[in-house]
């Protein structure tokens, strides 16, 4: 009885002093109205708690826990065990009124009970106004639209965001590939990139995605992320599949350990719903000027001189500018007066990262060769506006050149209207008289379809024949390895024979009618096709009188076999019978071949 009430008292005692539990809330200071913001509710003491309740308020609302974290440990102090739990919870709140405001307290229960946290200060600001973004060409400068966003009450999920739908082929279009969570990930991976099928696509910087930001979709708090960002450009019109990015990611979640809670890393798989785009093409009536522009541009064009000598080189410069896809534009048409020399241009491109902003400069050499006074047409350039839903025809100023005469050779004749790929060929049309002796052959006289040229072609044919036909043969021949074996059986019995002989010789007995012995049974396994660890003198009888062997000559070749073995094992044999037995065992060889062909 007194250990039960000891029992009893040690119990209550430890229940008592299970009371010791702090709250502490951390929350971002200052906010603006309207915005999302993360808080982290922690909990210690030496005991489990509830779930944090929050008072009511008309300040901030509670939109969504994102996270829970427990940990537990257990310590001895020499007079009793003490144990200390930690709880951590994330939640999304967003601030509904301006001014200094307190958040909490915050409460939980342990047993009976309840322990608050102290209230925090938060500042809230006056929230920012939307910002407004261009509907340009460029794309730059626009956000993803999150309105065509189906969470579908996902917890995390990932999309293709585009800026714009519907397109003129050549406008670009911003694609962002967007994370949203509900739930806490420690990694993720893209896997496959949308195709973008018919689309230039032009990598944008984007950083590496460290932390989350807090968006509300759907009144539903998410953590987001951008994991990549391209600009498109259409090449073709209809609708037009971006495709779907995949990617997986490591999804934590919390697993009970005994007393307290450790997190788990789950992989799972991501895909993107696919997006389509509607690409309209360019209005009819293209100017005769346009190379293909779309977006808002300008025209510029410079000389860097207008007074010179002949056979003075001058630069005109053509710079075309602004937004769109500029990257694909194709030079002017020009037309230079005839007496100048002109080279291809110099083509100088000078981009933002994006590839949709900039400008494209087309620089031309031109060479006056001869005096007098020159005139350079106006450039005319035109694009497609897709804001005004129309083409744009600028035309740049005139130039008037006024060239000197030069040093030019006496007697030179200018004639105008030949200009400089009119005379590419000049002094390669006229070939060099050949002299000396010459091989020359009768006009027709052709190697192709005579007797020699079809023999050429009949030689090869031929020889393959040949070589496939012994090819197939030789492959038939040794595809049965039996056959192969018994028809080489003599062979390899005349090769052990001589061997036994070179050992009669020497006078090494032993190793005589040991060779002796294996040429008669290797004989017999290769002839009969059965291994020689299957062949007995009974089984070898058998199957020598089954490939037509009389009885008679079976038995001599097994006693040819016995005599052998008996010499072989006995050595009190006179090496006189050596001779005697070597010959009969030839002569039984040759009999059996002669039986068995």
């Amino acid at each position: 009885m007194k250990y039960i009430l000891s029992g009893l008292f040690l119990l209550s005692t430890a229940l008592l002093c299970a009371q010791n539990v702090t709250v502490s809330v951390d929350c971002p200071n200052p906010v603006r109205v309207g915005e999302t913001f993360q808080i982290t509710v922690q909990i210690n003491g030496d005991a489990e708690t509830s779930e944090p309740k929050f008072s009511d308020s008309d300040v901030f609302s509670i939109l969504a826990r994102t996270g829970q974290m427990s940990s537990s440990s257990n310590s001895f102090d020499g007079r009793k065990t003490v144990r200390q739990v930690q709880m951590v919870y994330n939640y999304i709140v967003q601030a509904k009124k301006e001014g200094t405001q307190q958040f909490g307290p915050v409460e939980v229960t342990a047993g009976k009970k309840t322990f608050q946290s102290e209230p925090v200060t938060v500042q809230v600001l006056a929230g920012n106004q939307p910002a407004q973004t261009s509907q340009g060409s460029s794309g730059t400068g626009t956000q993803p639209d999150n309105s065509q966003i189906q969470a579908n009450n996902r917890d995390v999920f990932i999309e293709v965001l585009v800026d714009r739908k519907q397109v003129y082929r050549g406008e670009y279009i911003t694609a962002t590939l967007k994370l949203f969570t509900k739930v806490n990930i420690s990694s993720y991976g893209v896997k496959n990139l949308p195709t973008f099928e018919g689309f230039f696509k032009q990598d944008l910087e984007t950083p590496q995605l460290k932390q989350l930001q807090q968006e509300t979709i759907n009144g539903v708090a998410y953590g987001t992320g951008v994991v990549g960002r391209f600009m498109l450009s259409p090449q073709k019109e209809g609708t037009l599949n971006i495709g779907s990015v995949e990617m997986t990611v490591g999804i934590e979640k919390p697993i009970r350990m005994g007393f307290g809670y450790m997190t788990q890393t789950v992989p799972q798989e991501l895909r993107s719903s696919p997006t389509n785009i509607t690409v309209l093409p360019l209005p009819d009536g293209k100017p005769a000027s346009f190379t293909g522009g779309v977006g808002q541009m300008k025209l510029e064009t410079t000389v860097d001189k207008t007074e010179l000598k002949a056979n003075d080189p001058v630069t005109l410069k053509v710079t075309v500018s602004g937004t769109g896809n500029i990257k694909f534009v194709d030079p002017p048409r020009m037309n230079f007066p005839p007496d100048f020399e002109v080279y291809d241009p110099k083509v100088s491109t000078n981009l933002n990262a994006a590839a949709t902003a900039g400008n494209k400069i087309f620089e031309y050499l031109i060479i006056p060769r001869h005096g007098g006074t020159y005139k350079i047409p106006s450039v005319e350039f035109s694009w497609f506006d897709p804001q005004a839903k129309q083409y744009t025809t600028p035309r740049s100023e005139e130039y008037t050149l006024a060239v000197e005469r030069g040093e030019e050779q006496p007697g030179t004749t200018v004639i105008s209207g030949i200009t400089r790929e009119d005379v590419k060929y000049l002094g390669k049309d006229i070939r060099y008289i050949k002299t000396g002796n010459m091989k020359l052959r009768h006009a027709g006289d052709n190697f192709f379809g005579t007797w020699k040229f079809w023999l050429w072609y009949l030689i090869p044919a031929l020889a393959f024949a040949v070589i496939v036909y012994f090819r197939r043969k030789y492959i038939r021949k040794y595809s049965d390895m039996a056959l192969v074996k018994n028809k080489k059986a003599n062979r390899y019995a005349a090769k052990r024979l001589k061997q036994a002989r070179r050992f009669m010789d020497k006078g090494e007995n032993e190793q005589f009618y040991e060779e002796l012995s294996r040429a008669l049974w290797g004989y017999l396994s290769d002839k009969l096709n059965i291994p020689v660890a299957e062949l007995s003198k009974d089984s070898a009888k058998a199957a020598m009188e089954r490939h037509k062997a009389d009885a008679a000559l079976a038995d001599e070749f097994i006693g040819v076999i016995d005599d052998c073995e008996f010499a072989r094992y006995a050595p009190a044999a006179a090496s006189s019978d050596m001779n005697a037995l070597y010959n009969r065992a030839v002569e039984a060889i040759n009999k059996m071949q002669k039986a068995m062909q």
